[in-house]
């Protein structure tokens, strides 16, 4: 009886031990509150119109972000897990997202955005040793990635 109740113990904490990845729906960053990199609240709706000024205008690619999400990457050289908000486009083969991190009562952009375009894997966009890379299944396509400085 002591074996079946250490093994159960023993279970029972490896599965509070597991991690999960926390994901956010869009329908979830409405209840959400985001500051943009100066500090200052800002909405959905306006994160969803500057990327996409910046995305048509300064990156010149015909494309607009369709969905927005909130979701775990984990670097691929720390293996430690970054929140990101990551806005896919209405061509799969654009994505572009940047760093969250916790402020005040919710979150806050990071001042750093990156865009991935030309690729042809679903999640093209990770983090390797704290720095955003665009993958790509297929070598021969010109997967490229764009990194844009204060702006969302």
């Amino acid at each position: 009886m002591e074996k079946k109740i250490l093994i159960l113990l023993v279970f029972i904490t490896l599965i509070s031990c597991k991690t999960t990845d926390i994901g956010f729906a869009e329908s979830d960053l409405k209840s959400i509150s985001l500051y943009n990199f100066d500090n200052k609240p800002i909405t959905i709706e306006e994160i969803t119109k500057q990327w996409n000024e910046r995305i048509q205008e300064s990156e010149e690619i015909n494309a607009q972000v369709t969905k927005l999400e909130i979701t775990n990457l984990t670097d691929l050289k720390t293996n430690e897990s970054e929140l990101v908000l990551l806005g896919n486009t209405n061509r799969n083969s654009v994505k572009t997202a940047t760093k969250l991190t916790k402020f005040k009562n919710g979150l806050k952009l990071n001042e750093v955005s990156v865009t991935c375009k030309n690729c042809n894997t679903e999640l093209n966009i990770k983090l390797n040793s704290g720095n955003w890379s665009c993958l790509s299944d297929d070598k021969l396509d010109s997967c490229t990635k764009i990194e844009t400085m204060r702006g969302i």
